[in-house]
Order: structure tokens, then sequence, then C-alpha cells
């Protein structure tokens, strides 16, 4: 009997020790997780920010019926939206008659004229033409009076992400004819379509 007890309360201890190791293993890498799922959440907000501003700056060309522009910065990892902005016609002003106004979007705009939204440290910001990436450099689109602009990609990466899949790392949005924004994970420069998959 006494054989028995003693049996018995080795391996509670056996028992306990194990559940110590899985305990220690679960806090040492939990740190770890927790730092890669916030990663992974602030990923999917800059792709919606970006996608999301995209598809205002389509709606607000229509609406002014004027050229807007955004900027892409593969160097830098940044975007910036240009607006357009009101001078007046030439031409003469009649008597009593506010003189006439228009939306011009300027050219030549040097880096330091523009504000940037700059990704957070650890994003890459790449740009695809079809299926060829644009290396290096800083681009503009346009959004012309009727909204339309030119299909391109987006992929913006985040290497704060612990994890090797595409699918977590990066995002993609990508600007279909004539101006509609879709979204996938990991990189997809090919066409593609809205999926239940697809992030909103």
């Amino acid at each position: 009997m006494m054989h028995s007890q003693r049996s018995s309360r080795a391996f509670t201890l056996i028992e306990m020790v194990a559940v110590l190791v899985i305990a220690g293993l679960i806090l040492a890498f939990s740190p770890l997780m927790l730092d890669s799922l916030i990663a992974e959440k602030e990923l999917e907000k800059e792709a919606s920010r970006l996608g999301s501003m995209i598809e205002a700056i389509r709606i607000q060309s229509i609406v002014d019926q004027a050229k807007y522009a955004i900027h892409y910065d593969t160097e830098e990892h940044r975007w910036a939206v240009q607006i357009p902005i009101e001078v007046e016609q030439d031409g003469e002003v009649r008597e009593g008659r506010e003189p006439v106004k228009q939306l011009i979007l300027e050219e030549n705009l040097t880096p330091e004229e523009i504000e940037w939204h700059d990704l957070p440290d650890g994003f890459v910001l790449e740009f695809f033409e079809g299926k060829n990436e644009i290396r290096k450099g800083r681009f503009r689109v346009l959004f012309d009076p009727q909204g339309t602009v030119p299909p391109h990609t987006i992929v913006i990466e985040s290497n704060n992400v612990s994890s090797l899949d595409e699918e977590e790392r990066m995002r993609t949005i990508k600007v279909n004819f004539p101006g509609f924004v879709s979204y996938a994970p990991g990189r997809v420069v090919e066409d593609f379509k809205r999926t239940e998959g697809e992030l909103r």
C-alpha cells in the first residue's frame, strides 16, 4: 500500500514538471507571437487605408470634375495624395460678377512640397504596372475628371510579421479599370476579382 502511494506522488511530480516546462515555453514564445499578430493587424490597416484613399480620390475627382493624383515612393516606402488648387481662369472679369475659377493640378512638384504618408518602420511598398514591377523611384498616377485611373497594383509587405508565409506578410491593393479597388492577401499581381477571401 505504501509503495502505491509513493508511485502516485512521483507521477504527480513528473506531471507538474511537464506542465511547468510547457508553461515556460508558452511564456517564452507568446511575446513573439503577440508582436507578429499586432504587426499583421497593422499591415491590414495600412492596406485598407491606402485602398480607401484611392476610392475617395476617384469619387472626389468625379465630384469636382478635376484631375487628382496619387504619388508612390518605392525608395522611402510612402505614398501621398495630390489635390488640385483653385485658380482664376484667364480672361476679363465682367462688372459685378465673380471671377471664374477652376481646379488645376500642379506639375513638377518636389518631394518636399508633397505631404507624404510614411509606412511604419519595417514596411516595404512595391509598385506594379500590369505584372511588371517598377523597381525604385517616385511615381505619379493621375485620376481624370471622369474618375478613370490607369490600372496598377501596390504590394505592401511587413518585415515585422515573423511568418514566412507571403499571405501573412503581404497585402495587395489592385486598382482595376476604371478605378475599382480590390484587395488580396499575399503578392497577387495578375488580374483578380473580389472574393470572400479578399480583405475589406
